[in-house]
């Protein structure tokens, strides 16, 4: 059975394949990414806590103490256990199960998720996942290419 579509019909197909397999490849690549086991905690790593306000409002790690001295964090729990807040440069998600915190902080170049528990208004780490977006989707980029060549040369070789 010959295809009759033109060139372009053909290099348009192509091109919508290696879309979407790049973008499954860079989401895989999200989810795979390797989740780092420590209690070092980074500067910039960001926690829910509830403001001043009551409200809840994410804080970074190193400036936790300083926010507490001035009596800007008024504790680490949130009264909801699930949540999200828009902050300046990210979106900051989080969840609460069996006092284990899941915080996601997320912008268009970046992706960080940490685990911890609060023990004493102390958080304590247990592991974290830090995802270069960008280097996500260059994998998913090199990954849709030999996927579509393998594609190719398969119908090629019937």
């Amino acid at each position: 059975m010959e295809d009759k579509r033109s060139f372009f019909a053909k290099i348009f197909i192509a091109l919508m394949i290696f879309s979407a397999l790049v973008g499954a490849w860079s989401v895989a690549f999200m989810i795979a990414w390797p989740k780092e086991k420590t209690d070092v905690w980074k500067p910039e790593f960001r926690l829910v806590a509830v403001c001043e306000n009551n409200e809840p409002c994410g804080v970074a790690y190193q400036d936790l103490a300083d926010a507490k001295a001035k009596g800007l964090v008024k504790t680490l729990i949130p009264a909801a256990p699930n949540g999200e807040i828009q902050e300046e440069n990210n979106w900051l998600k989080w969840g609460i199960a069996n006092g284990i915190f899941e915080v996601k902080a997320s912008s268009w170049h970046f992706q960080t998720t940490i685990r911890y528990t609060v023990e004493n208004e102390v958080p304590i780490l247990m592991d974290y996942q830090d995802v270069d977006v960008a280097r996500a989707f260059y994998f998913g980029i090199a990954a849709g290419l030999f996927s579509l060549l393998g594609i190719y040369l398969r119908r090629l070789r019937n």
